[in-house]
Formats: structure tokens, sequence, C-alpha cells
């Protein structure tokens, strides 16, 4: 599609508007607009408030409009039209962009209004400037109050909760406070971020847990089985540049979809282990990496051959003794 042509789709622009109440003489001056000349522009134009804390409770006050902004929807001509009117209006400039306007995405924008009706219209902002948004990891809200949500989740210190930042164009970005670390999946890990080992070594003592009901033929208990969704639902869409550590997750999610029956699931985390598997080196992951295998498999010949390379090797940390307690306990089932 030419550019030409890309103007006569509608889009969501980033507008400057001056003058009077911001919200309020906006909205009355495109609904003239849409009226004198049978359009149908459609407004954004959002209360912006700033968070503050104060005696540990986060509080929310109304900030001055430092960005001018608003948003609105519609044919480049069309809108074109209503700036060259005496009226507040003007268009923001992208100089990185050929087509020369600021202009937000559709999905951008759904997600920016699904964050401004959770909060009554008064959208939290700020510059991104304030916030180092290359170590957090990014995700997608998957239930609550942002459903779609996609952002860089920043964890909030001792919480089960974090703040979704979400980048609106340039260098103004909203956020989400307080999104519970289980409505979320991990959509990718930040590169520095050591949360992904630290998620699955908190992870494994419940996946070893639930291979014993899994070998006894055995219902889950419910909270067991809800901590194996989660971790499913969560982690199924990473992806991770470090093979070894992606060669952990994969077994992980193989052996969860195996116990919670979803079979696809299964089928895509073995391909891509099968693919990573061979990076692994340290001694203490495969054993670990091969007895769920086992397990899983029914593989006694696996679980022997590996409980001999146990023997050999010394047992120094906490991870190593549940290992090696779990070989233990099924060598004394096996025949």
């Amino acid at each position: 599609m030419s550019s030409s042509q890309s103007f006569q789709s509608p889009s969501w622009y980033v507008l400057n508007h001056i003058g009077g109440s911001f919200h309020s003489t906006a909205q009355k001056t495109v609904d003239k607009f849409n009226e004198r000349n049978d359009k149908n522009l459609e407004l954004f134009a959002p209360t912006y408030v700033v968070k503050e804390e104060k005696g540990g409770e986060i509080r929310f006050k109304t900030a001055k409009l430092t960005f001018h902004y608003v948003f609105l929807y519609g044919i480049l001509d069309d809108i074109k039209e209503l700036c060259r009117q005496v009226n507040g209006f003007s268009f923001l400039i992208d100089r990185g962009n050929a087509e020369r306007y600021a202009i937000v995405d559709d999905k951008t924008m759904a997600n920016f209004k699904n964050i401004a009706r959770a909060y009554k219209n008064c959208l939290p902002y700020f510059s991104l400037d304030d916030i180092e948004l290359e170590d957090g990891d990014l995700v997608e809200v998957v239930k609550g109050d942002f459903p779609g949500l996609v952002g860089t989740y920043m964890p909030n210190a001792k919480s089960k909760t974090g703040n979704i930042v979400l980048q609106i164009f340039n260098n103004v970005g909203t956020i989400a406070f307080n999104v519970k670390v289980s409505d979320v999946r991990v959509l990718e890990f930040s590169r520095n971020s050591t949360r992904a080992n630290d998620q699955i070594d908190a992870f494994l003592p419940n996946l070893l847990k639930a291979l014993r009901y899994f070998n006894r033929n055995e219902a889950l208990p419910t909270p067991l089985a809800a901590k194996l969704a989660v971790f499913r639902g969560r982690m199924e869409v990473v992806r991770l540049n470090n093979r070894k550590l992606d060669a952990r997750l994969q077994v992980l999610l193989y052996a969860t979809s195996i116990i919670t029956g979803y079979e696809d699931a299964a089928i895509a985390a073995k391909e891509r282990y099968d693919k990573v598997k061979d990076s692994v080196t340290n001694e203490w992951t495969k054993l670990a990496n091969n007895l769920i295998l086992a397990i899983i498999s029914d593989d006694t010949n696996l679980l022997k051959q590996n409980y001999n390379t146990l023997a050999t090797l010394d047992v120094t940390s906490k991870m190593q003794h549940i290992v090696k307690d779990e070989y233990e306990y099924y060598m004394t089932t096996v025949n």
C-alpha cells in the first residue's frame, strides 16, 4: 500500500490541543465539526493523573497537562480540515515517520483506553526517561482488569504484583498498577533478568510433587493443579535466548502439559526441548531433566542409569538434595 493510499484509511492521530477546559472544549469542537461536515471523527482525551505514595498508600492526583495531547481517530484529510480551523488543534509531527504525523496503532490504543477505563478515564502518564524499560519483562495480561494488555512488567518488591508500562508514542507512556503476577504470561524475559531461572527453580518442587501423583495415577490436589496450570499458562509462550535455560523450561512445560492433559502443548515443548537439550552441560541439570522424562515416560532404564550417575556426585545445595531424594524415592518403587 502506498503512502497516499494509507492516508485514506482511518488511524489514531496524536494531536496537540491548546486552550479552554482540555477535555470538554476538545470534545465540543470535534462534535460540532462532525455535525457540520457529516464526519465521524472519534476523540480520545482522557484525564491525566500521576501517582503519589504517602504513608505507604498509593494515591492519584490530577496533574498539570505537561503534554497537551489528544488522540483523534479518522481519515487524514478530515483531520487536516479540522486542524486548519482556529480551534486549538494541531498535528504532532513525528520526524521519524515517513508520513510525518504521529500515529498510534489500533492495538496500542485499545490497551491505552483499557487502562483509562480501569482508572475511570483518569490515565496515569509519565516520561519514559523516568523508567528503565530494559530492566523489565515483556508480558501479556491474560485475565483481570486488563486482558490483552502487552507491556513491560516491573515487579513490586516483596509482592505478588507488579506494574505494567505501556509505551504510547515517542517518549510518553502510561502504567497499569498492581497487576497480579498470576494474571500475566511472560512473552520475553528482559536481557539481564534472572527471573526466568528463579521461576524455574521455584516451580521445580511443585512439579516433582505432581510427578509423584502422576506416577501413582492419582488426581492432583486442587492447589497443586492450579500451580501447574498457572505456570504453563504464563510460560508456554516464552522464548529464551539462553539455550541451557530454555532446555530446563521446555522439559518442565512438557511434563506439566502431559500431567494436565494438554497434548498439543506437550508435543510443542518436547520438540523444542529436543532441539536444545544437547546444550545442557551441568550434571545436576541433566539429572533433573532426565528424572522428569523418566517418570513421564515410565522409563526405568533411564531412571536407573541416571541414579548411577548421581551416586558419583557430591551433593552441595538444597536443590541437589531435592533431586537426590526424588531419585531415591523412585528407586524404591521400580522393579
